[in-house]
């Protein structure tokens, strides 16, 4: 089994897709490059929570967000049925990709 120390010093980078179930305090946990790929509406990742994460983050200079116009929670990893929703989930993966060429 790894350990939380172990893990955390494997881990380079991360991006978020999907983000939920998140409360303030997990900010201080992050300790690596960090890439919120957010919803322009979502209810498990309102705008105060958000707003709290990206000061925090942008200001240790780990945290990169993103906001994609006319989508919703979880339009990442299941994009709804509108073309919009469709093109923002291709536009997000690029950004994924380029971030992680960037901070791997």
């Amino acid at each position: 089994m790894i350990s939380h120390a172990e893990l955390s010093s494997a881990i380079k980078a991360g991006a978020v897709g999907h983000p939920s179930r998140l409360e303030k305090e997990d900010t201080a946990i992050i300790k690596r490059p960090i890439l919120f790929l957010c919803a322009e509406t979502d209810r498990a990742f309102p705008d105060e929570l958000k707003a709290h994460f990206e000061k925090e983050l942008t200001e240790n200079g780990l945290g990169t967000f993103r906001t994609y116009p006319g989508t919703v929670h979880g339009f990442v990893v299941r994009p709804a049925d509108t073309e919009q929703s469709k093109e923002q989930c291709e536009i997000a993966i690029q950004d994924a990709i380029e971030f992680f060429k960037k901070n791997l």
